[in-house]
């Protein structure tokens, strides 16, 4: 079993690779992507600062992610105990009054603003049901599940994940010596679950029949859009034109240093012995950069040349990418919350905001019907407790 769960952990390294670099970008390391040059393989910020510039950012990606969580706990709530999708006999009063008790236990608003959080930027949101006490009762609990350590069968395509038939997760405890990886397996047999806890080593700490009722697994999960078993986050939509709105700020830095400075002309017998063309070349570069300069009997001193330069059209260009930032990730300003001018008026800006929501009803939905499924395990839990 242990090296069923290694296979299916490994066929979801690339897409852990991509959950890395989407993380990168909605916090800042923007400029982390590895680039080869003559043979060396550096990041871009290496490489950008190698050349003499500053690798700068204007990180619109992390707003755009605030924006998201912004609509979603401005108009969505958690799923009211009448519209969870469970069996009739389970619609109780009692039933209810323990499911809304659940609801606030966990602080489940928090927990999936966090989990949405993590869907927009991985693209799979994971959480886990377990029993625990709460000031001496049982309560069902819920935990967020980083894909970090998470894995299920590479083969599953289908995006309500019923042709899944392993899933788990891999835990670190904390030992005397040193920490110990613990494999937490579910595999299904027919209609019902069974899990495994095994030690790296194949040892079994654990194994039965799921507890949970119908025999189900503690896991709720949603990937996104999971076509063909794909995931592609909402951040990944993002990414090309984050990279060259920084590339157009990080060139219009270098246009107007450049032009500031300007070019030397040296003379090539002005050129002290001790120092090579490169390296004055090198120290011109730097912006407090200082070359020694010993004057030799008829040579010209080093001249500075300046002009002034234009912006080669960069702001046009990045205003036309900021303009494609909204359009691509469905975030316009109007739904950010900007003031219209005095040109637009109130039904038009309204219209606009419920433009913007219709790009976002694809995404939010799919994370409402995950929080409608996580509800409607709580509640078959509950009702055997």
């Amino acid at each position: 079993m242990i090296a069923t769960a290694s296979k299916y952990w490994a066929d979801l390294q690339p897409y852990r690779a991509e959950r890395q670099r989407c993380k990168n970008y909605t916090y800042g390391n923007q400029w982390k992507d590895i680039v080869n040059v003559d043979g060396r393989r550096i990041t871009e910020e290496q490489y950008i600062r190698s050349q003499g510039s500053a690798p700068l950012k204007n990180n619109l990606i992390r707003r755009i992610v605030r924006n998201v969580l912004g609509v979603f706990r401005n108009n969505y709530r958690l799923p009211a105990f009448g519209e969870l999708s469970i069996p009739e006999a389970l619609k109780t009063d009692r039933l209810a009054e323990r499911y809304d008790h659940t609801c606030t236990v966990n602080n489940l608003e928090e927990i999936y603003a966090r989990v949405l959080e993590e869907y927009l930027i991985g693209g799979l949101a994971v959480v886990r049901k377990r029993v625990g006490l709460v000031d001496g009762a049982p309560e069902v609990l819920t935990d967020i599940v980083t894909p970090d350590s998470f894995f299920f069968n590479s083969d599953a395509t289908d995006p309500r994940g019923w042709d899944i038939n392993c899933i788990g997760e891999i835990h670190t405890v904390a030992g005397p010596d040193s920490p110990q990886r613990i494999v937490e397996i579910w595999r299904r047999d027919g209609d019902r679950w069974h899990y495994s806890f095994i030690t790296d080593d194949e040892k079994v700490l654990r194994s039965g029949e799921s507890p949970y009722p119908g025999g189900m697994h503690p896991y709720v999960l949603k990937a996104y859009p999971f076509i063909d078993g794909e995931i592609h986050s909402f951040v990944a939509d993002c990414i090309d034109q984050q990279r060259y709105i920084n590339r157009l700020i990080t060139l219009h830095d270098w246009v107007i240093r450049a032009g500031a400075k300007g070019v030397l002309l040296i003379p090539e017998g002005a050129v002290p012995d001790d120092l090579e063309i490169e390296d004055i070349a090198a120290q011109w570069s730097i912006h407090n950069g200082v070359i020694r300069y010993k004057a030799r009997t008829g040579m010209p001193e080093p001249k500075q040349v300046s002009t002034t330069t234009s912006n080669a059209g960069i702001t046009d260009l990045l205003e036309v990418q900021l303009k494609m930032m909204e359009d691509v990730s469905g975030i316009n300003a109007a739904l950010q919350g900007q003031i219209a001018n005095g040109n637009i008026s109130g039904t038009l800006y309204e219209q606009q905001v419920r433009h913007s929501l219709t790009g976002l009803a694809d995404i939010i939905e799919g994370f409402r019907s995950f929080i409608a499924e996580s509800a409607a395990k709580d509640v078959k839990i509950l009702a055997q407790l």
